[in-house]
């Protein structure tokens, strides 16, 4: 596949001058405290109305029928949607609507399970940059690198091949995961918490079968709030294309309230 091939000339590029880190317990235990981990601040669970701006998924839609644009958005803005999320799962739930017909309940259940696969998609990912770390256990099996400018990190999890590449301030620049089924790569962006750690708020991926219209290319960011000293999301923007059906939605988080160890 074209990202196997890309990584494997970025190796062959890379390991000409790379040279294994002599303290790299030592180099990876301060990555991981240079990041952000709610399960470090006490955090078991925490739930959340979510509200998706109807509005904007409905801009193109308004713009050659508007009065059937108006008469979705009704229907649309009686849908109530709570999101439970634990350290390993994610769970949407959401009201029923009563007196539609049998095709506007087969569109609402393609819009409940599109909710569903999305946000659990989102938060797959967001998990592992703020829920724990997106590091190895600094006593586990890994390949700490010196790649001059940057450290080059390579170990498995479970049956996927993980490397990441970060800069010598331990910002994470590249992931990238291979397994049997697909290939990711993913470029993060962090801000800093009140306390200076590194904080996910937006990326970059695209994910790869070997079937070229299941690729998917994703576009996020994410700004957040505080709730009981937790730093939660508030605001998501996903946009991006699967295959080669485009889509972008906007997400709102309220109400939230949280479980602590």
């Amino acid at each position: 596949m074209k990202l196997r091939l890309i990584l494997l000339l970025s190796w062959l590029c890379i390991v000409a001058f790379a040279q294994d880190v002599g303290n790299q317990q030592a180099v990876l235990s301060n990555a991981r405290q240079a990041y952000y981990s709610l399960q470090d601040q006490g955090l078991a669970s925490f739930r959340c109305d979510l509200t998706p701006n109807w509005d904007a998924v409905l801009a193109d839609e308004r713009k050659s029928n508007p009065a059937g644009a108006d008469t979705a958005l009704k229907t649309l803005n009686q849908l109530r949607f709570t999101v439970s999320v634990l350290a390993n799962k994610t769970t949407i739930t959401h009201n029923e609507l009563s007196g539609e017909n049998a095709k506007m309940q087969e569109a609402l259940s393609q819009i409940y399970s599109g909710m569903q696969q999305m946000t659990e998609g989102f938060f797959d990912t967001w998990r592992l940059f703020a829920w724990d770390s997106p590091f190895p256990a600094v006593n586990s099996d890994y390949r700490l690198e010196d790649a001059g400018a940057s450290y080059r990190l390579i170990y498995k999890e479970g049956a996927a091949n993980v490397v990441t590449v970060m800069g010598k301030d331990f910002v994470i620049r590249d992931l990238a995961v291979s397994t049997p089924q697909f290939d990711s790569a993913l470029r993060p962006a962090f801000a800093r918490t009140h306390k200076g750690a590194f904080l996910l708020n937006k990326y970059g991926a695209v994910y790869q079968t070997d079937k070229p219209e299941e690729t998917t290319k994703l576009a996020v960011a994410m700004d957040y709030q505080v709730v009981e000293g937790f730093y939660l999301p508030q605001n998501l923007s996903l946009s991006g294309s699967y295959g080669t059906s485009p889509f972008a939605i906007q997400l709102v988080f309220s109400g939230c309230q949280v479980g602590k160890k």
